[in-house]
């Protein structure tokens, strides 16, 4: 069978995107780490400002880790996280 010129470009194309992936999934997962770590750390700072205001530690500390789970991946990919419209 002859490939046609349409066909050869849809080959390269599917082959350039199979190169990218590996990469890209690499990429988002280190921004993904990063963000995690950014939220554990204000969640720090957020529960030492509760606490810092008067508000009882174990309510701080409920509120503190409300707001760090917020960021969770498998809500995320379920479509329950903040990315859905």
């Amino acid at each position: 069978m002859v490939r046609t010129q349409k066909q050869k470009e849809d080959g390269q194309a599917t082959i350039y995107i199979a190169a990218a992936v590996p990469g890209l999934l690499l990429s988002l997962g280190f921004a993904y780490l990063r963000m995690r770590k950014r939220a554990k750390q204000e969640g720090r700072r957020f529960f030492q400002a509760l606490v810092r205001e008067g508000v009882p530690v174990p309510e701080a500390k409920e509120l503190a880790d409300l707001y760090v789970t917020s960021i969770s991946l498998t809500q995320m990919i379920r479509g329950m996280g903040p990315f859905t419209s």
